[in-house]
C-alpha cells in the first residue's frame, strides 16, 4: 500500500504525461525558433506557434515544478527584438592576406622589410581562431558597445548578446598593480569562438531533437551571436580571446602588439596563451609549422597562425593595400582533404551567363562541413586532370571556404568501362539557347538575356550582403519568385509589398517571414550608390571598383554621363572595366531599369563625392609613420576629397605626405623636387582649401 499522503498511481501517471508533453513542447518550440530566427525558413504560422506556447505555459502553471529557467515561457519579453542596428567601426576591420607555405611567408616578410627599408623587424605570432571577429568599445573603462566585423566598415550591433559572455569584462580593472593608466576611450578586437566540446554538445542536442546538425564551429558561433534573444546566446558556452587593442584616447597606449596583449591581460581580457614574439623569420616559420602539426591538441579549432609586425608605429607606416593590412599575414594551414565518389558533373548558369561545370559528390565531411557539390572550375581543368564521372576524387575546401575537386585518385581507377568523359553542352541547360564563346576566352556562356537561370542568380546577387543586403531573399526564394513570375525585373523587388496574398501562398511563407522580408526590402532603398553598383551585377565591378566610382562621381546621373576616358582617370580602373561600365549604363534597357529603381525610392547617390573636392587634380603618396592618422586613413581621406593616391613617387606625384622615416619614397621625392608635407602641415593645407576636420578620416 502507498504511504499516507503519497500521490496515487493515477496522479503520478498524469504528472509523468504532463512532464513528457512539456519536454515535447519545448523541443517543438525550440525547433521552430531555430527555423525562424536562424534559418529564416519557418514551417508553421503565428497561430500554430502561439498555440504551442500557450499549451506549454498552461502546463507549467498547473505543475510549477516543471518550469525551468531555460524554458521558452521564461524569456523576457518573450518576443524577438528588433533587427540589429548598424555599428560603424572607428577604424576599418580589415581582412588578412594569406600565406600558404614558408615560401609565401618569406615573400611577405621580404615585402615588409623593403617597405620599411629596414634590415629586420620583430614579429608576434598568435593562433588564428576559427570563430567570429568582433569589436568592443569601452568608454570610461566600461563596456559600451560590441559589433561584428560586417563589411569591415560597419557591423551588426550585438552588444546585448556580447554582455552574456562571461569572458568579456563589463568594466576593466583599474587598480594600481594591473592597469595604472586606462585610456578614457578604447577599442578591443578579438574572436568569439566555440570549443570543440561545446560544439559537440550543441550537435548532440540537435540530434536528440531531430534537427539538422551544425556544420562547423565558426558558423555556429556567428549564428549564436546573431540571436535576437540574448538568452539563446547565453545558453551557449561562447568563449572569447582578445587579440588587438584598437584606437585608444589619452596617454599610455602600448607601443607594440606584445605590450598591447600584456595590457589587455592585465585589464581583465583573456588573451591566447600561445602568442609568441620573435626576431627572425626562421623562428616564425618554425612556430607556424609546429602548430600545423599540433593543431589537434587545442580545445578549439584554428585554421592557421596570424603573424604581425610587433611595433605599432611600424604597422601605421606600412598601412594597408585594398582591404588587407601590409603589416600582418595569416599563415594558413593546408586545406583539409577527403576522398569521395564523383556521381555526376552538371553545369550551372551564372548571373552573367557563364556556364560552369560542378561536381555532384557522394556527401563527405571536409574541413568540418558536409560537402555534396564542389567546383570543377572549367572544362579545361576537367580535361587536363582527366576527371571522369564515376572516379573517386580528392575534395578540399580551399581556404576553408570553397569546396573544389583537386583531381581523381588514379590508384583507385580499376578500368574505364564504368567511367564517363564529360563534355560541355552546346546549349544552355536552363533555357536551351545556343551557347557561345568569346574570342580568346575558353569559357562558354548563354547569350540569352532573358535566360531565367541568369536572372535568378542576378536577383540573389542583388540581395546579397555585398549588394543591397536584403536578408531572407536568398537562393531558394529568388528561384521561387522568378519561377512564379513575381519578379521579372530587379525593380519588381520593390513592388512585392503590393502582392502580399500571392507571396503568402508560397511554400513556407508565413506572415512573420513576409513582414521581415518586406522590411528588409524597404531598408535596402537607403543603401549608398556603391552598394547599388555592386548589386546591379555589372561585369568587372566589385566592391573596390564600385567604391571608387561612387566616391569619384557621387551620384548615378554623373556616372551615367561619363565617358570611358574619364573613368580611366580613376586609379585602378582600366579600359576593360570602363568599357563594361559605359556599355551597361548606355544600354536602353538598363537605363529604364535605373529609372524604375529611382521611382521606387532606391538611393542613387553616395555619402561622399570627390568631384570638385579640395584635392581634385592632386596625386598624393603617403609614407612613413604618422602620429594621429594611419596611412590608410589618410589615403581614404585623399580619395574622399577628390585626389588620387599613388603607390610610388613619380613625375606625376604632386605631393608626398611623410611621417617619421619615409625611406626611399622621401629620397625619390627630394630628387624630383616633389613637395613634402608632414601630417600637421598637410592638415593646414586642407584647412586652407576649405576642409574642416569633423572627425578622423576613418
Amino acid at each position: 500500500m502507498p504511504e499516507p499522503g503519497a500521490p496515487s498511481h493515477a496522479t503520478r501517471q498524469r504528472f509523468e504525461a504532463a512532464r513528457e508533453r512539456a519536454e515535447a513542447l519545448r523541443g517543438q518550440i525550440r525547433y521552430h525558433d531555430h527555423r525562424y530566427y536562424e534559418l529564416g525558413e519557418p514551417e508553421i504560422g503565428d497561430g500554430e506557434y502561439d498555440a504551442l506556447l500557450r499549451e506549454l505555459r498552461a502546463l507549467e502553471e498547473r505543475h510549477p515544478e516543471l518550469s525551468t529557467p531555460d524554458s521558452p515561457t521564461q524569456r523576457v519579453p518573450g518576443q524577438p527584438q528588433q533587427p540589429f542596428g548598424v555599428a560603424e567601426h572607428r577604424t576599418p576591420m580589415l581582412s588578412l592576406g594569406n600565406a600558404f607555405d614558408a615560401r609565401e611567408l618569406g615573400a611577405w616578410h621580404e615585402r615588409v622589410l623593403r617597405e620599411l627599408d629596414a634590415p629586420g623587424v620583430a614579429m608576434i605570432c598568435e593562433p588564428k581562431i576559427d570563430g567570429l571577429a568582433i569589436s568592443l568599445l569601452y568608454e570610461q573603462g566600461r563596456f559600451a558597445r560590441g559589433a561584428t566585423r560586417g563589411d569591415g566598415l560597419r557591423g551588426e550591433d550585438v552588444t546585448a548578446n556580447l554582455r552574456t559572455l562571461r569572458e568579456i569584462p563589463a568594466a576593466v580593472r583599474r587598480d594600481e598593480t594591473d592597469v595604472a593608466d586606462t585610456p578614457s576611450s578604447f577599442e578591443v578586437r578579438g574572436e568569439v569562438y566555440l570549443t570543440r566540446e561545446e560544439f559537440e554538445r550543441l550537435n548532440q542536442e540537435r540530434a536528440r531533437a531531430g534537427l539538422q546538425l551544425y556544420m562547423n564551429p565558426r558558423n555556429t558561433t556567428a549564428g549564436s551571436l546573431r540571436q535576437l534573444d540574448p538568452a539563446v546566446t547565453a545558453s551557449r558556452d561562447l568563449r572569447f580571446f582578445a587579440y588587438q587593442l584598437g584606437r585608444a584616447a589619452g596617454e599610455g597606449a602600448p607601443a607594440s602588439q606584445s605590450q598591447a596583449l600584456s595590457w589587455l591581460q592585465q585589464a581583465g581580457f583573456p588573451t591566447n596563451p600561445h602568442a609568441r614574439r620573435f626576431e627572425s623569420l626562421d623562428e616564425v616559420t618554425a612556430f607556424c609549422t609546429g602548430w600545423e602539426e599540433r593543431r589537434g591538441e587545442l580545445p578549439y579549432e584554428i585554421d592557421g597562425i596570424v603573424v604581425k609586425v610587433d611595433e605599432i608605429a611600424l604597422q601605421r607606416q606600412l598601412g594597408a593595400v585594398g582591404r588587407e593590412p601590409r603589416w600582418a599575414v595569416a599563415y594558413k594551414f593546408p586545406a583539409e582533404q577527403a576522398v569521395t565518389a564523383l556521381r555526376d558533373i552538371e553545369v550551372s548558369v551564372g548571373r552573367t551567363g557563364v556556364l560552369t561545370p560542378y561536381a555532384v559528390l557522394e556527401p563527405v565531411v571536409v574541413g568540418g562541413a558536409t560537402v555534396s557539390k564542389a567546383t570543377l572550375h572549367n572544362e579545361s581543368h576537367i580535361t587536363e586532370l582527366d576527371i571522369r564521372v564515376g572516379d573517386d576524387v580528392i575534395v578540399q575546401r580551399a581556404g576553408d571556404v570553397i569546396p573544389q575537386v583537386v583531381g581523381p585518385v588514379l590508384s583507385r581507377r580499376r578500368g574505364t568501362e564504368n567511367l564517363r568523359h564529360f563534355e560541355m553542352p552546346s546549349r544552355c541547360p536552363a533555357c536551351g539557347h545556343a551557347a557561345a564563346r568569346d574570342e580568346g576566352d575558353a569559357g562558354l556562356y548563354c547569350v540569352n538575356r532573358d535566360c531565367p537561370a541568369q536572372f535568378e542568380r542576378l536577383v540573389e546577387h542583388y540581395a546579397s550582403r555585398g549588394g543591397m543586403e536584403i536578408e531572407g531573399l536568398g537562393e531558394k526564394l529568388s528561384r521561387q519568385l522568378v519561377g512564379e513570375g513575381l519578379i521579372r525585373s530587379l525593380s519588381d523587388i520593390y513592388g512585392l509589398a503590393t502582392r502580399r496574398e500571392l507571396l503568402l501562398a508560397l511554400e513556407r511563407m508565413g506572415e512573420r517571414r513576409l513582414d521581415n522580408l518586406l522590411g528588409q526590402i524597404e531598408a535596402s532603398k537607403a543603401r549608398p550608390l556603391r552598394r547599388l553598383l555592386v548589386a546591379l551585377g555589372i561585369r568587372h565591378v566589385g566592391e573596390e571598383t564600385a567604391t571608387a566610382l561612387a566616391v569619384h562621381f557621387g551620384e548615378m546621373e554623373a556616372l551615367a554621363g561619363a565617358a570611358s576616358e574619364e573613368l580611366e582617370q580613376i586609379e585602378g580602373i582600366g579600359p576593360t572595366v570602363s568599357r563594361s561600365v559605359v556599355d551597361y549604363l548606355g544600354d536602353a534597357g538598363n537605363r529604364a531599369l535605373l529609372e524604375r529603381l529611382r521611382a521606387a525610392g532606391v538611393r542613387m547617390n553616395d555619402d561622399v563625392s570627390a568631384r570638385g573636392g579640395p584635392l581634385e587634380g592632386e596625386t598624393i603618396v603617403v609614407t612613413g609613420a604618422l602620429e594621429r592618422w594611419s596611412r590608410n586613413e589618410v589615403e581614404a581621406l585623399v580619395r574622399e576629397l577628390g585626389g588620387r593616391v599613388g603607390s610610388a613617387v613619380t613625375k606625376q606625384t604632386t605631393l608626398l605626405v611623410a611621417g617619421a622615416g619615409g625611406g626611399s619614397k622621401r629620397v625619390r621625392a627630394e630628387e624630383l623636387g616633389t613637395p613634402i608635407r608632414d601630417e600637421s602641415s598637410f592638415r593646414e593645407l586642407l584647412a586652407g582649401r576649405g576642409w574642416r576636420e569633423v572627425r578622423s578620416p576613418s
